[in-house]
């Protein structure tokens, strides 16, 4: 049996969707929770309830629209994909890796899915999977630029220094002032031991940020394995004075100083 819908359900829905394409989302929630009185079975409005929702950040709400649009949808993929970023922004990352496994399972080659499920397993610690997914992520989308940001942080957690480099300097060939790729290219290159390559990043960041202590104190671990004391102490007293708190502060034995 066919639903039947009232024109008022079809324009407070259209109505919704032209608030939500305006990025007037609380029009778009209070639209479609009309349109759902006429309609409770539309799962098209589920399903867009359920973005505007989870562009207000209600990712509770967002994730039982989701829930519902999951459960009776024959292709439910997008609204696994849904619920998984609203896992996502409540930083329950497990719970984001479930959805993501669920949604590949209906999608194996589903990009968004990867490359969620690979950003998640960063955030949990489990490198060689972010790795391998984000890996993959990047051959079914070659063209998404933060793919090999985040490959490239995978690559440097496992140890494949060269290979994050390379990531790294790909993102920043289309943006030059990226910080976070200048940053962990630096350190790529400290952990390599090219020293004066680490320096030359870090020296950037700090041109780019001023207060950028991490790097500051970076630069100056880098100073002191090249020997050069006292570039290494006044980036080491800059770096305290910014209110850095190095794990190690062996370091400062060079310049006579205590944490």
């Amino acid at each position: 049996m066919l639903a039947v819908f009232t024109s008022s359900c079809v324009d407070y829905a259209e109505d919704g969707l032209e608030a939500f394409n305006d990025g007037n989302f609380k029009e778009a929630v209070k639209l479609y929770k009309h349109a759902l009185v006429s309609a409770p079975d539309n799962e098209s409005y589920h399903y867009n309830f359920a973005r505007s929702l989870e562009e207000l950040e209600l990712y509770k709400a967002s994730i039982a629209e989701y829930t519902w649009v999951a459960t009776y949808s024959p292709n439910p993929s997008s609204a696994l994909l849904g619920r998984a970023r609203c896992y996502w922004g409540m930083e329950d990352f497990e719970s984001a890796v479930m959805d993501c496994n669920n949604a590949l399972r209906v999608a194996p080659e589903h990009f968004e899915a990867m490359y969620l499920r690979g950003r998640a397993q960063l955030k949990l610690w489990e490198f060689y999977l972010a790795y391998e997914d984000l890996e993959n992520a990047a051959k079914l989308n070659p063209e998404h630029e933060l793919v090999y940001y985040y490959r490239g942080i995978a690559k440097g957690q496992v140890g494949i220094l060269y290979g994050a480099i390379d990531d790294f300097n790909h993102i920043l060939v289309l943006q030059p002032d990226f910080v976070p790729a200048i940053v962990n290219r630096g350190v790529c290159h400290q952990r390599a031991r090219n020293f004066k390559a680490a320096i030359r990043d870090f020296t950037k960041v700090l041109s780019i940020n001023k207060s950028s202590y991490g790097s500051m104190w970076r630069r100056g671990v880098c100073y002191s394995m090249l020997r050069d004391n006292v570039s290494a102490c006044q980036d080491f007293r800059n770096a305290l004075d910014m209110g850095y708190e190095p794990r190690n502060p062996v370091h400062l034995r060079i310049c006579n100083m205590r944490s």
